[in-house]
């Protein structure tokens, strides 16, 4: 659809600051260039650092939408709209209506102290998250003091130049002051899906705004070529702004949270008809109705585990900030969860699986000669037959001048690292050059004469040199065969010879050899020039001298290997998806592990129909050749057979393959706006291995959010279960409504917190991926925690009665049911580190977060007992040491459960 504008509709002044009000009123597409500027009071060498940020002030941010935090009053305020701090400021009326005064501030108080930590967690949650939200933020190239900056679009205001290339997403509303073949995508304000071609040139005043070729909008996409252009409208006042409205990308909560939401929702319900029963049975058996009513909403807040929302709160926050450390950024929580069950990574090759450096590894001149070191740095040797040897050696000296000589890349250290500036296969020569310490060497006394560049025809480039003292000397790089087909003849190690034709076949047959294990492969030759010989290409081109090949790559980087193998142990398949030839495909995949051997080329899926695709799809693992579309196809069929497919990608061309996956993976350092936009998460250094680390980190989060659940839920259950049996049976309920929550909001989630930290166990990436359509808890993680709840409903309520009948104290036999609960929870926190190893083989110091945890709840548990204001408030009484003795004794009872229990589940380890 087009949509039209108004022709004489006025810009918010907000976002023209300082202009004249002249300026305000003018319609950008239909004045020319230079009054633009003007108007704008900019140039072509941009705007000031202080101009750009005093606009900024007064127009505010160029961003669709505020970003609006809560206040941190807010969160607090938001802590008492949860129904189970509804639930306990119910119970604390009652009892003040009851007379008991002290139970309900007891109440009112543990009321405020889950205020106080929720809080706490949520903004320390969205800080963590702003933080990641923040990393992965679009940004701007501009002109700002007259050079190149690279900044937050949100900075950016009226009167900036700024410039942008294929696959940015438009920051801004601009006019176009310069283009190169600049097509762009304008789907998002017209709706108009194929690519609009756009110009600089002036447009009369009534172009509508589909027609208004020399303008750029917020929001669409750069699909070809490139442009500067100056900022015209930001924020709000930008077409986007002011037709489509705000617009706002929903943060979706991860499936697993809802799970356990509901949950807890479901298990409330279950114990408020059990409490609802247990206040009938207490209340028929001649107990006050008060009495029976706070007995009842005891046990009903008794069976609800409040801390389970914070427990994965916990881990995701926590997780992903250790992932942003590790360069995985997430971007949308819910690939988090789903990176545990991920079962394949679709990936490109070339600077996830390889280094992006493209590096001279071997050269071929009458003998092999080897080249060591890594990517771009000038640091390496060279070696034959095993042996290093001097590389001022002449056949070595004679094919690196040629390559530099036929150079137009450079090389330079910025911010402590080696790049090359220009091609990388001419940089990767260079680089060859100034390990064997010639480069400045050959550079120096060098005056270009004439240059017959790379064409796709030619296949070669040709320079002709004046070098101090050694004349014109002709230099020519190119493919083997059209190199060769220039030379007569040969450089060996006594000397120059005619080059025979079985010379010429016996190179082509090295050259195809070098190729066959991924190696770019570039012949050298030369000549001299006398002074007065003519410089036409026919005549310069002619009679060389042939001085060997050179053979690059961009190696696969040296973790990659690891991390592969590591995949396989974790019943992770890795698919390489690459527009690469078919043979650097295959050299790759066999250096790497990758598949086995097989390759499909984009030719041959182009024949291939949806069902063979299907059907071929477990078998090969290397694509060669691909477009996008063959991407978006490869994944589908994955997903066909049941994977769950992690998808990477950088180009634009790329976001329909990562929104078709089920985790799209951006690349953050060659990835585009557009990518990373469509991705799940950006991996920052490009590396596979990061993607790698990224699932353990998942699994690690999920592993440790089933021992959280498993832990509260065990505490919840057999506290109901406790005070359930206890009413059943006929006793005074074991424990008082402020001793329950004094467990459950303060003892329990000190160990609750560490759980929720504890660090990967080495067996994670040797299990395979965990079934998506897992039910939270599943089947046997629900049998576990029931056997656990049932150890602790036997020690509590055992020691409470033998208590009761020793001592004829009701409030010391409470006090041994407190702190026996208090301590099994504590035992139950350490068992839960592994739900599948025994913890006499766990290293007793690999979580020292939980150990302070389970310090915290001791010390709390200790002061509700032995402080006297505490004791009045609670309603205890010192333990004597027999007692303490047996409390400590009956709490191993819950360890051999949980050793039990880890032995007899199998589906424990799942």
């Amino acid at each position: 659809m087009n949509i039209h504008v108004c022709e004489n509709y006025f810009y918010d002044c907000r976002s023209f600051l300082h202009l004249t009000s002249e300026a305000m009123h003018l319609i950008w597409h239909s004045i020319p260039i230079d009054e633009v500027l003007s108007s704008l009071k900019s140039g072509m060498n941009g705007l000031g650092s202080d101009d750009a940020a005093r606009r900024l002030s007064e127009s505010g941010p160029n961003q669709l939408e505020s970003s609006s935090k809560p206040s941190p009053l807010k969160i607090f305020l938001g802590k008492f709209k949860d129904y189970m701090v509804i639930v306990l400021i119910f119970a604390a009326l009652i009892s003040y209506i009851a007379g008991e005064g002290t139970n309900a501030l007891v109440i009112i108080g543990i009321v405020i102290l889950v205020a106080i930590i929720g809080f706490f967690q949520e903004y320390k949650a969205e800080r963590a998250m702003e933080a990641l939200r923040e990393m992965v933020s679009p940004e701007a190239d501009v002109m700002r003091d007259g050079k190149m900056s690279t900044i937050p679009a949100s900075e950016l205001v009226p009167g900036d130049l700024i410039f942008l290339e294929a696959g940015d997403k438009v920051p801004a509303d601009a006019r176009i002051v310069d283009e190169t073949a600049l097509e762009i995508i304008e789907a998002s304000l017209t709706g108009e899906s194929l690519p609009v071609k756009k110009s600089w040139e002036q447009l009369p005043e009534e172009a509508a705004l589909a027609d208004r070729k020399n303008m750029v909008f917020m929001g669409t996409i750069v699909s070809y070529g490139n442009c500067k252009a100056v900022v015209t409208a930001t924020g709000l006042s930008t077409e986007l702004g002011r037709i489509s409205g705000m617009i706002k990308q929903t943060q979706v909560d991860p499936p697993l949270k809802i799970k356990l939401e509901q949950l807890a929702k479901r298990q409330a319900l279950l114990v408020f008809i059990i409490a609802a029963i247990v206040f009938v049975l207490d209340y028929s058996r001649g107990s006050p109705i008060m009495d029976s009513m706070i007995a009842a909403i005891a046990l009903a807040v008794a069976g609800v585990p409040e801390a389970l929302p914070f427990i994965v709160t916990l881990a995701l926050a926590f997780g992903t900030q250790v992932m942003a450390r590790k360069n995985a950024i997430i971007r949308r929580l819910p690939a988090v969860e789903t990176l545990g069950s991920t079962t394949v990574i679709c990936t490109d090759k070339t600077g996830t699986l390889t280094t992006g450096e493209m590096t001279l590894r071997e050269i071929q001149t009458f003998r092999t000669i080897y080249v060591d070191g890594p990517g771009y740095t000038p640091v390496g040797s060279f070696s034959e037959c095993g042996r290093l040897i001097n590389p001022q050696e002449e056949d070595l000296v004679r094919l690196l001048k040629i390559g530099t000589l036929t150079n137009n890349a450079d090389i330079e250290k910025a911010n402590g690292s080696w790049r090359v500036v220009g091609d990388p296969t001419e940089g990767a020569i260079i680089v060859a050059a100034k390990k064997a310490g010639i480069l400045e060497r050959i550079r120096e006394g060098c005056s270009r004469v004439v240059e017959y560049p790379f064409d796709s025809d030619r296949r070669r480039m040709t320079t002709v040199d004046d070098m101090q003292g050694q004349g014109r000397i002709v230099s020519m790089k190119g493919a083997p065969e059209a190199v060769l087909s220039r030379c007569t003849r040969i450089a060996r190690a006594d000397g120059v010879f005619p080059l025979t034709e079985e010379e010429r076949k016996s190179i082509l047959s090295t050259a195809d050899g070098m190729a066959a294990s991924a190696l770019r492969v570039l012949a050298f030759a030369s000549k001299s020039l006398g002074g007065s010989d003519p410089l036409d290409m026919d005549f310069v081109e002619s009679d060389l001298t042939f001085a060997g090949l050179a053979g690059m790559m961009d190696p696969p980087r040296k973790e990659v290997l690891d991390a592969i193998s590591v995949s396989k142990a974790a019943g992770i398949r890795t698919v390489m998806i690459t527009g690469d030839h078919r043979l650097t495909a295959r050299a790759i995949g066999k250096e790497l592990y990758i598949g086995n051997g097989e390759v499909i080329e984009g030719s041959e899926l182009e024949r291939m129909s949806e069902q063979d695709l299907t059907r071929r799809i477990d078998e090969v693992s290397i694509f060669a050749r691909v477009t996008a579309e063959h991407k978006v196809r490869i994944v589908e069929a994955l997903k066909k057979r049941g994977n769950i497919v992690a998808m990477t990608g950088d180009g634009v061309n790329d976001a329909p393959a990562l929104k078709a996956s089920d985790i799209g993976v951006a690349m953050g350092k060659t990835g585009t706006e557009v990518t990373k936009e469509a991705s799940d998460m950006v991996i920052a250094d490009d590396n596979f291995a990061t993607i790698v680390g990224a699932v353990l980190e998942g699994r690690r989060i999920y592993d440790n959010i089933r021992k959280g659940t498993t832990y509260l839920l065990a505490v919840s259950f057999a506290e109901l279960a406790t005070i359930f049996v206890a009413v059943l049976m006929g006793f005074p309920i074991p424990l008082l409504a402020a001793q329950i929550l004094w467990i459950n909001v303060v003892a329990e989630e000190f160990p609750a917190i560490g759980l929720a930290l504890e660090p990967a166990h080495a067996q994670i990436m040797t299990k395979k991926p965990r079934d998506p359509s897992e039910s939270m808890p599943s089947r046997s993680l629900m049998i576990y925690t029931l056997g656990i709840a049932a150890a602790i409903v036997t020690g509590t309520l055992g020691l409470y009665m033998v208590s009761l009948q020793m001592e004829q104290d009701l409030n010391y036999a409470r006090t041994m049911a407190f702190v026996a609960l208090g301590f099994f929870t504590v035992y139950n926190a350490y068992s839960c580190r592994s739900l599948e190893e025994s913890i006499f083989r766990m290293n007793p110091l690999g979580n020292k977060t939980l150990l302070l945890g389970i310090a915290g709840s001791v010390v709390s548990i200790l002061a509700v007992v032995y402080i006297p204001i505490m004791q009045s408030i609670f309603q205890t009484r010192p333990l004597s040491s027999e007692s303490w003795i047996m409390v400590l004794g009956v709490g191993l009872l819950v360890v051999f459960a949980a050793e039990v229990l880890k032995k007899v589940l199998p589906g424990l380890k799942s």
